[in-house]
Protein backbone atom coordinates (compact mmCIF):
# COMPACT_ATOMS: atom_id res chain seq x y z
CA UNK A 1 0.00 0.00 0.00
CA UNK A 2 2.88 2.35 0.74
CA UNK A 3 4.24 1.72 -2.75
CA UNK A 4 0.85 2.23 -4.42
CA UNK A 5 0.17 5.49 -2.58
CA UNK A 6 3.76 6.68 -2.71
CA UNK A 7 4.01 6.18 -6.44
CA UNK A 8 0.57 7.63 -7.07
CA UNK A 9 1.19 10.89 -5.22
CA UNK A 10 4.00 11.71 -7.65
CA UNK A 11 1.48 11.95 -10.48
CA UNK A 12 -0.57 14.37 -8.39
CA UNK A 13 2.37 16.74 -8.67
CA UNK A 14 3.03 16.12 -12.34
CA UNK A 15 -0.63 16.58 -13.22
CA UNK A 16 -0.79 19.96 -11.57
CA UNK A 17 1.66 20.92 -14.31
CA UNK A 18 0.17 18.80 -17.09
CA UNK A 19 -3.38 20.01 -16.59
CA UNK A 20 -2.34 23.62 -16.20
CA UNK A 21 -0.75 23.29 -19.61
CA UNK A 22 -3.67 21.39 -21.14
CA UNK A 23 -6.48 23.54 -19.75
CA UNK A 24 -4.90 26.92 -19.08
CA UNK A 25 -1.78 27.65 -21.14
CA UNK A 26 -3.22 28.46 -24.57
CA UNK A 27 -5.97 30.46 -22.82
CA UNK A 28 -3.24 32.31 -20.90
CA UNK A 29 -1.33 33.20 -24.04
CA UNK A 30 -4.43 34.36 -25.90
CA UNK A 31 -6.64 35.97 -23.25
CA UNK A 32 -4.08 37.27 -20.72
CA UNK A 33 -0.82 37.84 -22.59
CA UNK A 34 -2.86 39.09 -25.55
CA UNK A 35 -1.34 37.04 -28.37
CA UNK A 36 -3.48 36.05 -31.37
CA UNK A 37 -4.92 32.52 -30.98
CA UNK A 38 -2.83 31.13 -33.83
CA UNK A 39 0.37 32.46 -32.17
CA UNK A 40 -0.76 30.98 -28.85
CA UNK A 41 -1.23 27.61 -30.54
CA UNK A 42 2.15 27.92 -32.25
CA UNK A 43 3.94 28.50 -28.93
CA UNK A 44 2.19 25.46 -27.47
CA UNK A 45 3.22 23.42 -30.51
CA UNK A 46 6.88 24.50 -30.41
CA UNK A 47 7.24 23.80 -26.69
CA UNK A 48 5.48 20.46 -26.86
CA UNK A 49 7.46 19.23 -29.85
CA UNK A 50 10.69 20.25 -28.14
CA UNK A 51 9.47 18.32 -25.11
CA UNK A 52 8.71 15.30 -27.27
CA UNK A 53 12.16 15.29 -28.88
CA UNK A 54 13.92 15.69 -25.53
CA UNK A 55 12.04 12.65 -24.20
CA UNK A 56 14.21 10.37 -26.32
CA UNK A 57 17.48 11.72 -24.91
CA UNK A 58 16.25 11.85 -21.32
CA UNK A 59 14.82 8.31 -21.48
CA UNK A 60 18.14 6.86 -22.63
CA UNK A 61 20.10 8.98 -20.17
CA UNK A 62 17.90 8.08 -17.21
CA UNK A 63 18.05 4.34 -17.92
CA UNK A 64 21.85 4.44 -17.62
CA UNK A 65 21.72 5.98 -14.15
CA UNK A 66 22.95 3.81 -11.27
CA UNK A 67 22.80 5.16 -7.71
CA UNK A 68 22.17 3.75 -4.26
CA UNK A 69 18.66 5.27 -4.51
CA UNK A 70 17.94 3.42 -7.76
CA UNK A 71 17.80 4.29 -11.45
CA UNK A 72 14.80 6.60 -11.69
CA UNK A 73 13.97 7.85 -8.18
CA UNK A 74 16.81 10.40 -7.91
CA UNK A 75 15.30 12.48 -10.72
CA UNK A 76 12.14 13.03 -8.68
CA UNK A 77 14.10 14.65 -5.87
CA UNK A 78 16.70 16.47 -7.95
CA UNK A 79 14.37 17.80 -10.65
CA UNK A 80 11.30 18.66 -8.61
CA UNK A 81 12.38 22.10 -7.32
CA UNK A 82 13.76 23.14 -10.73
CA UNK A 83 10.47 22.16 -12.36
CA UNK A 84 8.49 24.22 -9.87
CA UNK A 85 10.62 27.32 -10.51
CA UNK A 86 10.24 26.98 -14.28
CA UNK A 87 6.47 26.64 -13.85
CA UNK A 88 6.28 30.00 -12.09
CA UNK A 89 8.41 31.60 -14.81
CA UNK A 90 6.00 30.23 -17.42
CA UNK A 91 3.23 32.48 -16.05
CA UNK A 92 5.20 35.72 -15.83
CA UNK A 93 4.79 38.53 -18.40
CA UNK A 94 8.03 40.47 -18.95
CA UNK A 95 8.07 44.15 -20.01
CA UNK A 96 8.37 43.21 -23.68
CA UNK A 97 6.20 43.59 -26.77
CA UNK A 98 5.79 42.20 -30.26
CA UNK A 99 8.36 39.72 -31.49
CA UNK A 100 10.46 39.88 -28.32
CA UNK A 101 7.46 38.98 -26.17
CA UNK A 102 6.62 36.08 -28.49
CA UNK A 103 10.21 34.78 -28.37
CA UNK A 104 10.33 35.08 -24.57
CA UNK A 105 7.16 33.04 -24.27
CA UNK A 106 8.59 30.40 -26.61
CA UNK A 107 11.85 30.24 -24.58
CA UNK A 108 10.15 29.92 -21.19
CA UNK A 109 7.82 27.26 -22.54
CA UNK A 110 10.77 25.26 -23.89
CA UNK A 111 12.65 25.63 -20.59
CA UNK A 112 9.67 24.40 -18.62
CA UNK A 113 9.12 21.48 -20.98
CA UNK A 114 12.74 20.36 -20.65
CA UNK A 115 12.58 20.44 -16.85
CA UNK A 116 9.26 18.57 -17.00
CA UNK A 117 10.83 15.86 -19.15
CA UNK A 118 13.69 15.42 -16.66
CA UNK A 119 11.14 14.43 -14.03
CA UNK A 120 8.22 12.92 -15.95
CA UNK A 121 10.17 10.39 -18.02
CA UNK A 122 11.93 8.78 -15.01
CA UNK A 123 8.67 8.85 -13.06
CA UNK A 124 6.81 6.97 -15.80
CA UNK A 125 9.61 4.43 -16.23
CA UNK A 126 9.70 3.84 -12.48
CA UNK A 127 6.46 1.83 -12.77
CA UNK A 128 8.29 -0.94 -14.60
CA UNK A 129 10.73 -1.29 -11.67
CA UNK A 130 8.18 -1.28 -8.85
CA UNK A 131 6.55 -4.54 -9.97
CA UNK A 132 6.88 -7.10 -12.75
CA UNK A 133 3.30 -8.38 -12.37
CA UNK A 134 0.69 -7.19 -14.90
CA UNK A 135 -2.14 -7.22 -12.35
CA UNK A 136 -0.15 -5.19 -9.84
CA UNK A 137 0.74 -2.75 -12.59
CA UNK A 138 -2.96 -2.24 -13.31
CA UNK A 139 -3.48 -1.35 -9.65
CA UNK A 140 -0.44 0.92 -9.73
CA UNK A 141 -1.86 2.62 -12.81
CA UNK A 142 -5.27 3.01 -11.19
CA UNK A 143 -3.78 4.49 -8.02
CA UNK A 144 -1.56 6.76 -10.08
CA UNK A 145 -4.51 7.99 -12.12
CA UNK A 146 -6.55 8.62 -8.99
CA UNK A 147 -3.85 10.99 -7.78
CA UNK A 148 -3.36 12.38 -11.29
CA UNK A 149 -6.99 13.40 -11.49
CA UNK A 150 -6.76 14.92 -8.03
CA UNK A 151 -4.19 17.17 -9.70
CA UNK A 152 -6.75 17.90 -12.41
CA UNK A 153 -9.30 18.64 -9.68
CA UNK A 154 -6.95 21.15 -8.03
CA UNK A 155 -6.32 22.97 -11.31
CA UNK A 156 -9.90 22.91 -12.57
CA UNK A 157 -11.46 23.92 -9.26
CA UNK A 158 -8.77 26.13 -7.81
CA UNK A 159 -6.92 27.95 -10.58
CA UNK A 160 -9.43 30.63 -11.55
CA UNK A 161 -10.64 31.30 -7.97
CA UNK A 162 -7.02 31.94 -6.98
CA UNK A 163 -6.55 34.15 -10.05
CA UNK A 164 -9.62 36.19 -9.13
CA UNK A 165 -8.72 36.40 -5.43
CA UNK A 166 -5.26 37.78 -6.13
CA UNK A 167 -6.28 39.64 -9.30
CA UNK A 168 -9.03 41.98 -8.12
CA UNK A 169 -11.82 39.69 -9.24
CA UNK A 170 -10.67 39.28 -12.83
CA UNK A 171 -10.31 35.93 -14.65
CA UNK A 172 -7.45 37.39 -16.71
CA UNK A 173 -5.31 39.17 -14.09
CA UNK A 174 -1.60 38.48 -14.74
CA UNK A 175 -0.74 38.76 -11.04
CA UNK A 176 -3.38 36.22 -10.15
CA UNK A 177 -1.95 33.76 -12.67
CA UNK A 178 1.52 34.19 -11.19
CA UNK A 179 0.30 33.44 -7.65
CA UNK A 180 -1.67 30.43 -8.87
CA UNK A 181 1.49 29.10 -10.54
CA UNK A 182 3.50 29.63 -7.34
CA UNK A 183 0.99 27.70 -5.24
CA UNK A 184 0.84 24.93 -7.84
CA UNK A 185 4.63 24.67 -7.98
CA UNK A 186 4.93 24.31 -4.20
CA UNK A 187 2.26 21.58 -4.06
CA UNK A 188 3.80 19.66 -6.96
CA UNK A 189 7.34 19.82 -5.55
CA UNK A 190 6.13 18.48 -2.19
CA UNK A 191 4.31 15.61 -3.92
CA UNK A 192 7.33 14.55 -5.97
CA UNK A 193 9.55 14.66 -2.89
CA UNK A 194 7.10 12.42 -1.02
CA UNK A 195 7.09 10.01 -3.97
CA UNK A 196 10.88 9.73 -3.77
CA UNK A 197 10.84 8.82 -0.08
CA UNK A 198 7.89 6.40 -0.34
CA UNK A 199 9.03 4.08 -3.15
CA UNK A 200 11.76 1.49 -3.67
CA UNK A 201 12.91 -0.02 -6.95
CA UNK A 202 12.96 -3.79 -7.36
CA UNK A 203 16.23 -5.42 -8.48
CA UNK A 204 16.54 -5.23 -12.25
CA UNK A 205 17.25 -8.90 -12.87
CA UNK A 206 18.15 -10.19 -16.32
CA UNK A 207 17.98 -8.37 -19.61
CA UNK A 208 19.84 -5.15 -18.76
CA UNK A 209 21.76 -5.13 -22.03
CA UNK A 210 20.10 -2.27 -23.84
CA UNK A 211 21.63 -0.30 -26.67
CA UNK A 212 21.46 3.33 -25.48
CA UNK A 213 22.17 4.92 -28.87
CA UNK A 214 19.52 6.64 -30.97
CA UNK A 215 19.80 3.79 -33.46
CA UNK A 216 19.25 1.35 -30.61
CA UNK A 217 16.23 3.37 -29.52
CA UNK A 218 14.72 3.04 -33.00
CA UNK A 219 15.56 -0.68 -33.24
CA UNK A 220 13.93 -1.33 -29.87
CA UNK A 221 10.68 0.18 -31.16
CA UNK A 222 10.78 -1.56 -34.54
CA UNK A 223 11.42 -4.95 -32.93
CA UNK A 224 8.51 -4.61 -30.51
CA UNK A 225 5.24 -5.31 -32.33
CA UNK A 226 3.08 -4.68 -29.25
CA UNK A 227 4.71 -1.31 -28.64
CA UNK A 228 4.27 -0.21 -32.25
CA UNK A 229 0.53 -0.92 -32.18
CA UNK A 230 0.14 0.72 -28.78
CA UNK A 231 1.99 3.84 -29.92
CA UNK A 232 -0.44 4.27 -32.80
CA UNK A 233 -3.45 3.95 -30.50
CA UNK A 234 -1.94 6.29 -27.89
CA UNK A 235 -1.15 8.94 -30.51
CA UNK A 236 -4.78 9.03 -31.65
CA UNK A 237 -6.17 8.92 -28.10
CA UNK A 238 -3.77 11.64 -26.90
CA UNK A 239 -4.72 13.82 -29.86
CA UNK A 240 -8.40 13.40 -28.96
CA UNK A 241 -7.79 14.27 -25.31
CA UNK A 242 -5.62 17.29 -26.13
CA UNK A 243 -8.15 18.59 -28.64
CA UNK A 244 -10.92 18.46 -26.07
CA UNK A 245 -8.98 19.86 -23.11
CA UNK A 246 -7.29 22.73 -24.97
CA UNK A 247 -10.59 23.74 -26.56
CA UNK A 248 -12.65 23.41 -23.38
CA UNK A 249 -11.75 26.76 -21.75
CA UNK A 250 -12.51 28.58 -25.02
CA UNK A 251 -15.76 26.61 -25.38
CA UNK A 252 -16.84 27.68 -21.89
CA UNK A 253 -15.83 31.28 -22.61
CA UNK A 254 -17.83 31.30 -25.87
CA UNK A 255 -20.94 30.14 -23.95
CA UNK A 256 -20.31 32.25 -20.84
CA UNK A 257 -23.78 33.80 -21.09
CA UNK A 258 -25.36 30.38 -20.44
CA UNK A 259 -22.69 28.33 -18.66
CA UNK A 260 -21.56 28.46 -15.05
CA UNK A 261 -18.12 29.87 -14.19
CA UNK A 262 -15.10 28.15 -15.73
CA UNK A 263 -13.99 26.53 -12.48
CA UNK A 264 -17.48 25.08 -11.95
CA UNK A 265 -17.61 23.39 -15.35
CA UNK A 266 -13.99 22.26 -15.14
CA UNK A 267 -14.49 20.93 -11.61
CA UNK A 268 -17.51 18.86 -12.65
CA UNK A 269 -15.40 17.47 -15.50
CA UNK A 270 -12.60 16.65 -13.04
CA UNK A 271 -15.00 15.01 -10.55
CA UNK A 272 -16.41 12.79 -13.32
CA UNK A 273 -12.89 11.64 -14.17
CA UNK A 274 -11.88 11.16 -10.54
CA UNK A 275 -14.94 9.10 -9.60
CA UNK A 276 -14.56 6.93 -12.70
CA UNK A 277 -10.96 5.88 -11.95
CA UNK A 278 -11.68 3.12 -9.38
CA UNK A 279 -14.49 1.79 -11.59
CA UNK A 280 -12.18 1.69 -14.60
CA UNK A 281 -9.42 0.06 -12.54
CA UNK A 282 -11.77 -2.76 -11.54
CA UNK A 283 -13.18 -3.05 -15.07
CA UNK A 284 -9.72 -3.29 -16.65
CA UNK A 285 -8.67 -5.87 -14.07
CA UNK A 286 -11.79 -7.99 -14.66
CA UNK A 287 -12.66 -7.60 -18.35
CA UNK A 288 -9.31 -6.86 -19.94
CA UNK A 289 -7.61 -3.82 -21.41
CA UNK A 290 -8.84 -4.07 -25.00
CA UNK A 291 -12.50 -4.24 -24.01
CA UNK A 292 -12.06 -1.36 -21.60
CA UNK A 293 -10.41 0.75 -24.31
CA UNK A 294 -13.35 0.19 -26.64
CA UNK A 295 -15.79 1.08 -23.86
CA UNK A 296 -13.95 4.32 -23.09
CA UNK A 297 -14.03 5.29 -26.78
CA UNK A 298 -17.75 4.55 -26.97
CA UNK A 299 -18.54 6.69 -23.90
CA UNK A 300 -16.66 9.77 -25.17
CA UNK A 301 -18.10 9.47 -28.67
CA UNK A 302 -21.61 9.09 -27.22
CA UNK A 303 -21.14 12.27 -25.21
CA UNK A 304 -20.04 14.13 -28.32
CA UNK A 305 -22.94 12.87 -30.44
CA UNK A 306 -25.37 13.84 -27.69
CA UNK A 307 -23.85 17.32 -27.52
CA UNK A 308 -24.03 17.76 -31.30
CA UNK A 309 -27.60 16.56 -31.66
CA UNK A 310 -29.26 18.27 -28.70
CA UNK A 311 -27.08 21.27 -27.80
CA UNK A 312 -25.78 21.56 -24.20
CA UNK A 313 -28.21 20.21 -21.60
CA UNK A 314 -27.53 22.40 -18.58
CA UNK A 315 -27.84 21.57 -14.90
CA UNK A 316 -26.85 24.55 -12.75
CA UNK A 317 -25.07 25.95 -15.78
CA UNK A 318 -23.00 22.81 -16.42
CA UNK A 319 -23.41 20.82 -19.67
CA UNK A 320 -24.42 17.27 -18.70
CA UNK A 321 -22.53 15.91 -21.72
CA UNK A 322 -19.27 16.99 -20.07
CA UNK A 323 -19.77 14.15 -17.58
CA UNK A 324 -19.49 11.53 -20.34
CA UNK A 325 -16.30 13.13 -21.63
CA UNK A 326 -14.86 12.96 -18.11
CA UNK A 327 -15.88 9.34 -17.53
CA UNK A 328 -14.44 8.22 -20.88
CA UNK A 329 -11.15 10.08 -20.61
CA UNK A 330 -10.78 8.78 -17.04
CA UNK A 331 -10.63 5.29 -18.52
CA UNK A 332 -7.76 6.18 -20.83
CA UNK A 333 -5.77 7.50 -17.90
CA UNK A 334 -5.85 4.06 -16.31
CA UNK A 335 -5.51 2.11 -19.55
CA UNK A 336 -2.47 3.79 -21.07
CA UNK A 337 -0.24 3.30 -18.05
CA UNK A 338 -1.56 -0.19 -17.41
CA UNK A 339 -0.69 -1.23 -20.99
CA UNK A 340 2.68 0.48 -21.46
CA UNK A 341 4.82 -1.38 -18.86
CA UNK A 342 3.77 -4.78 -20.24
CA UNK A 343 5.33 -3.92 -23.59
CA UNK A 344 8.73 -3.73 -21.86
CA UNK A 345 8.74 -7.47 -21.25
CA UNK A 346 7.18 -8.16 -24.65
CA UNK A 347 10.08 -6.36 -26.32
CA UNK A 348 12.59 -8.12 -24.07
CA UNK A 349 11.04 -11.46 -25.05
CA UNK A 350 11.29 -10.65 -28.76
CA UNK A 351 14.75 -9.07 -28.84
CA UNK A 352 16.52 -10.36 -25.75
CA UNK A 353 17.13 -6.79 -24.54
CA UNK A 354 15.23 -4.90 -21.88
CA UNK A 355 14.79 -1.29 -23.00
CA UNK A 356 12.58 0.72 -20.67
CA UNK A 357 14.00 3.92 -22.10
CA UNK A 358 12.73 3.15 -25.59
CA UNK A 359 9.29 2.13 -24.33
CA UNK A 360 8.56 5.02 -22.00
CA UNK A 361 10.48 7.56 -24.07
CA UNK A 362 8.56 6.64 -27.21
CA UNK A 363 5.19 6.75 -25.41
CA UNK A 364 5.86 10.22 -24.02
CA UNK A 365 7.21 11.29 -27.42
CA UNK A 366 3.96 10.19 -29.06
CA UNK A 367 1.74 11.74 -26.37
CA UNK A 368 3.46 15.09 -26.53
CA UNK A 369 3.69 15.11 -30.31
CA UNK A 370 -0.04 14.54 -30.46
CA UNK A 371 -0.64 17.28 -27.89
CA UNK A 372 1.60 19.73 -29.71
CA UNK A 373 -0.02 19.14 -33.06
CA UNK A 374 -3.48 19.55 -31.55
CA UNK A 375 -2.42 22.75 -29.79
CA UNK A 376 -1.36 24.13 -33.14
CA UNK A 377 -4.58 22.88 -34.73
CA UNK A 378 -6.78 24.42 -32.05
CA UNK A 379 -5.06 27.79 -32.44
CA UNK A 380 -5.60 27.68 -36.21
CA UNK A 381 -9.22 26.56 -35.81
CA UNK A 382 -9.96 29.37 -33.35
CA UNK A 383 -8.62 31.90 -35.84
CA UNK A 384 -10.49 30.28 -38.74
CA UNK A 385 -13.87 30.24 -36.97
CA UNK A 386 -13.49 33.90 -36.00
CA UNK A 387 -12.77 33.60 -32.26
CA UNK A 388 -11.89 37.14 -31.13
CA UNK A 389 -10.16 37.52 -27.75
CA UNK A 390 -11.11 41.20 -27.75
CA UNK A 391 -14.84 40.46 -27.52
CA UNK A 392 -16.64 40.04 -24.23
CA UNK A 393 -19.06 37.66 -25.95
CA UNK A 394 -18.31 35.57 -29.04
CA UNK A 395 -20.87 35.48 -31.86
CA UNK A 396 -23.44 32.69 -32.01
CA UNK A 397 -21.88 31.46 -35.26
CA UNK A 398 -18.43 31.18 -33.65
CA UNK A 399 -19.84 29.38 -30.61
CA UNK A 400 -21.69 26.92 -32.87
CA UNK A 401 -18.59 26.14 -34.91
CA UNK A 402 -16.58 25.63 -31.72
CA UNK A 403 -19.17 23.16 -30.45
CA UNK A 404 -19.00 21.20 -33.70
CA UNK A 405 -15.22 21.01 -33.45
CA UNK A 406 -15.19 19.90 -29.79
CA UNK A 407 -17.52 17.02 -30.77
CA UNK A 408 -16.21 15.91 -34.16
CA UNK A 409 -12.42 15.98 -33.73
CA UNK A 410 -12.22 13.80 -30.56
CA UNK A 411 -14.88 11.39 -31.88
CA UNK A 412 -13.05 10.71 -35.15
CA UNK A 413 -9.67 10.31 -33.45
CA UNK A 414 -11.00 7.90 -30.81
CA UNK A 415 -12.81 5.77 -33.39
CA UNK A 416 -9.50 5.35 -35.22
CA UNK A 417 -7.68 4.55 -31.97
CA UNK A 418 -10.13 1.71 -31.26
CA UNK A 419 -9.42 0.21 -34.67
CA UNK A 420 -5.67 0.36 -34.07
CA UNK A 421 -5.74 -1.07 -30.54
CA UNK A 422 -7.80 -4.06 -31.68
CA UNK A 423 -4.60 -5.28 -33.38
CA UNK A 424 -2.54 -5.36 -30.14
CA UNK A 425 -0.80 -8.79 -29.95
CA UNK A 426 -0.65 -8.86 -26.14
CA UNK A 427 -2.94 -9.84 -23.29
CA UNK A 428 -2.61 -10.64 -19.58
CA UNK A 429 -2.15 -14.38 -20.07
CA UNK A 430 0.56 -13.97 -22.70
CA UNK A 431 2.34 -11.38 -20.58
CA UNK A 432 2.43 -13.73 -17.57
CA UNK A 433 3.90 -16.47 -19.79
CA UNK A 434 6.52 -14.04 -21.12
CA UNK A 435 7.57 -13.01 -17.61
CA UNK A 436 7.97 -16.67 -16.62
CA UNK A 437 10.08 -17.38 -19.72
CA UNK A 438 12.33 -14.42 -19.01
CA UNK A 439 12.81 -15.45 -15.38
CA UNK A 440 13.61 -19.03 -16.36
CA UNK A 441 15.91 -18.22 -19.27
Amino acid sequence: MRTYLGYGVGDFGLNIYWNALSLILVFWYAEVVGLPPDQAGLIYFIGTMWDAVSDVAVANWAQRTRTRWGTYRPYLLGGGALLGACFVLLFWIPPLQGLMLFLFMVATHMLFRLSYTLVAVPYSALASRLSYDSGERTLLSGTRMGFAFLGLFVISGGWFPVVRFFGDGSDTAPGGFLVAALIGGVLATAALTLCFFSTREEPLGKGDSSDFSIAGFVRAILSNAALRVLLGAIFLQSAAGATFQITLAFYIEAHSHMFAAKETVLTVYAIAILLSVPVWTMAVHRYGKKRAWLAACWIVISGGVWLALTQPILVAGVPVQILLYGIGFGGFGVLVWALVPDTVEYGQWQSGKRNEGAVFGSVLLVQKSAGGLMGLAVGMVLTWIGYDTGLEQQTAETAGRLQLYIFAAPAILLFLSALVLSQLPLNRTLHAEIVDRIRNS
